[in-house]
């Protein structure tokens, strides 16, 4: 694409040289830069990518800035208003608007979103419709799905809008996208045209990125801005809000032309009741405007019952009917790395999850704990993220579990050792546990603790498939190296 027809249809945007060089890339990271991309400089959490501009621009690339920066004679330069807003609405020209052709659903909230997108996905492609998706665990459609190597839930703009191209490319119709505070903040998703948006809860994270509880819901709420003022695909547009979680006075406000509700509630639009749980999954009524069915979600917890009911609220969204949504949930194959069962024989269960805060870790013990005829132990640690409540961690696991030990996760430049300490400071006296930093010896030394009837949770890393420690990232499985521990037994 021609740079000049790449810029045209971007407001604000001032094309100051370089008119009919070919544009072959949209990128944000001035290492990647040769001749042919379009180099936009973004402020980053780090650092301001104008401060590399010179650097893209010596090594061939055409650069897009808002600020006055000094730059290599010859170099093809765009000026725009706001290069956050202005990356998101360069990356989905270039891909000639993907969204546009697409149904989109977006998901947002603390926890469960992973889940929800996928439950979603699921719903909408067993009753007939070609579904894509992007979550923290994977990205694409079908058999074809690969893991998201990214480091982020939602990534940047480009990589965002050419997952959906390649959605559209593949004939799929309709798209399901993970959505974090960060991204909505940092505009990644700022050029999609939603047609139904959904929230899990709002609960205390990422306090380091927000300034407060409220900053947080504001960002999250921006969702419902992006989904009301999209481009019309002839379906009404919708927000999706859980009805019991605290955040949905505050969402309810928010100005949209369908707003549905979920929860334990009748009093939601789409509720569930008489629950029936066991390690296998959840037996539940679901109803409301649409009627009411009997279903099975094969995975356990309430929480997941909340996941199940926000997906399907989604589903009936695009049309889908109750009765198909009860249907087809019985058949969800689950999540890597979300209450991941790992099932080798032994009398024992093991489960690996990706709890990996305060609120969590206590939401997953407490939804195990009813479930398990013996002991309930779990192994995790704390990420280096400043924001996480280390005592918390640590009164959530004295609080829902028999035995616990405090390993490692991600402490990235941080002594592991110290974060363990600032854990174990929140754990009551008389408490059963202990500190393991390996984390193998750590998930070796519970497995070889367990009992027949037992049930052992391996809390934090979930689907994740590296360790960071210093500035390195070491391969790491918890699966893995819990099937290694049983089989060692």
């Amino acid at each position: 694409m021609k740079l000049a027809d790449l810029v045209s249809p971007i407001p604000g945007a001032r094309l100051e040289s370089g008119a009919n060089i070919e544009i072959e890339r949209v990128i944000y990271d001035s290492r990647q830069a040769r001749p042919g991309d379009l180099f936009v400089a973004v402020p980053g959490y780090h650092v301001d990518g104008h401060l590399f501009a010179a650097q893209a621009a010596i090594a061939g690339a055409a650069v897009a800035v808002a600020e006055a920066v000094e730059l290599p004679a010859g170099t093809s330069v765009v000026r725009l208003i706001d290069t956050r807003r202005g990356l998101a609405a360069l990356a989905a020209a270039f891909y000639n608007h993907p969204t546009a052709h697409l149904f989109l659903a977006g998901i947002t909230g603390t926890d469960g979103k992973t889940t929800t997108t996928h439950l979603a996905t699921h719903l909408l492609e067993a009753t007939g419709r070609e579904t894509g998706f992007v979550s923290t665990v994977a990205m694409g459609f079908g058999a074809q799905a690969r893991d998201n190597r990214s480091g982020q839930t939602t990534m940047e703009s480009p990589l965002v809008q050419k997952s959906l191209a390649e959605m559209v490319a593949e004939g799929k119709t309709h798209a399901v996208l993970e959505v974090t505070s960060h991204a909505l903040v940092q505009e990644r998703v700022a050029a999609c045209d939603f047609d139904v948006v959904a929230f899990t809860n709002v609960g205390h994270d990422h306090l380091d990125f927000h300034p407060t509880w409220e900053d947080y819901l504001a960002a999250k709420a921006q969702l419902i801005d992006l989904c009301a003022n999209s481009a019309s695909k002839a379906l009404e547009k919708t927000a999706i809000l859980n009805r019991d979680d605290r955040s949905f006075d505050h969402l309810a406000r928010k100005s949209i032309p369908r707003r549905w509700s979920y929860g334990m509630d009748v009093g939601a639009d789409l509720w569930a009741g008489d629950i029936r749980s066991d390690l296998a999954g959840s037996d539940f009524r679901i109803g409301g405007r649409w009627g009411e069915a009997r279903t099975r979600l094969p995975m356990p917890g309430r929480f997941n019952v909340y996941n199940a009911l926000c997906a399907a609220t989604i589903a009936l969204a695009f049309e889908v009917t109750l009765t198909e949504v009860a249907e087809c949930l019985t058949a969800f194959p689950g999540v890597r790395g979300r209450l991941e069962s790992i099932a080798l024989g032994q009398p024992f269960g093991v489960y690996v999850d990706f709890a990996h805060s305060a609120g969590s870790l206590a939401a997953t013990l407490g939804a195990l704990r009813p479930l398990t005829e013996g002991r309930l132990m779990v192994v995790f640690g704390s990420t280096a993220r400043a924001d996480h409540d280390r005592p918390g961690m640590g009164i959530a696991a004295a609080a829902g579990s028999d035995y616990f030990v405090i390993s490692t996760d991600d402490p990235l430049t941080e002594d592991p050792a110290a974060i363990a300490q600032e854990v174990a400071s929140g754990v009551p006296p008389g408490s059963r546990y202990e500190i393991i930093l390996d984390r193998r010896e750590a998930i070796r030394h519970i497995i070889a603790m367990a009992r027949p009837g037992d049930l052992v949770l391996l809390a934090g890393k979930g689907h994740e498939q590296t360790m960071r420690i210093g500035d390195r990232s070491m391969p790491w499985n918890d699966r893995t190296e819990a099937e290694a521990a049983i089989r060692n037994l």
